[in-house]
């Protein structure tokens, strides 16, 4: 009888890890409820899991069904949960990995309509300290990153990184340059409109880069 308790004790734990609801990163969640947006135009709800470590796979559970429907990274666009819409998105920064190993789900911060998108990407960054460092110690880094107007895929670019700066003046007036007006002030180093390649923080940037593609989706 205590063995036969034990076991049934153990199931139930089990079966509860399966459905255990956690969001850490837009890339590793759990049974969160939202809606899964596919590649063919269909959207789900149910509830949805995400696993990090590049095996592309998607899983919802609906309403009523205990199997998961599961989704390769192929098939999908992005989701929505918590009124906040997460796209699958390719690094275009980077070495030679694979495609598969560059996507990653990202925060949209842009409206749908937006010539130019910006996205936040939440990375988990594993440190060590302690005796020896052997103590693993796991904080949470935001990383922002530009689709341009001419790139009409899913590649994006990390807004740090080489595609922008140094240069910064020459590389994206060039981007915008079918908005004259805005493409000159960025190209002159207006107050606003430049950051340089050191110095200057992450969220600084970020503003001038939203006063940059507001005033681009306005530009006629």
């Amino acid at each position: 009888m205590k063995t036969w308790l034990i076991v049934t004790a153990a199931a139930v734990i089990l079966a509860s890890c399966k459905t255990a609801a956690y969001f850490e990163t837009p890339n590793d969640l759990s049974y969160i409820s939202g809606t899964l947006y596919l590649s063919n135009g269909r959207s789900l709800d149910g509830k949805i899991s995400v696993s990090e470590g590049g095996n592309g796979v998607v899983k919802i559970y609906l309403p009523g069904e205990k199997k998961a429907q599961k989704y390769v990274f192929a098939e999908v666009e992005g989701y929505k949960i918590r009124n906040e819409y997460y796209e699958l998105k390719e690094i275009r920064d980077g070495g030679s990995f694979s495609n598969r190993y560059r996507l990653h789900f990202m925060k949209r911060l842009t409206p749908d309509d937006s010539k130019m998108h910006l996205y936040e990407y939440l990375d988990e960054e594993t440190s060590y300290s302690g005796y020896r460092r052997t103590r693993p110690v796991t904080s949470l880094e935001k990383e922002y990153y530009l689709q341009l107007p001419a790139e009409k895929q899913d590649g994006v670019w990390e807004i740090g990184l080489s595609k922008f700066v140094p240069n910064f003046d020459e590389k994206m007036s060039r981007i915008v340059d079918d908005c004259p007006v805005l493409s000159q002030k960025i190209a002159n180093k207006e107050k606003g409109y430049f950051y340089p390649q050191v110095g200057g923080s992450e969220e600084k940037r970020v503003d001038m880069l939203w006063k940059i593609i507001n005033e681009y989706n306005k530009c006629r």
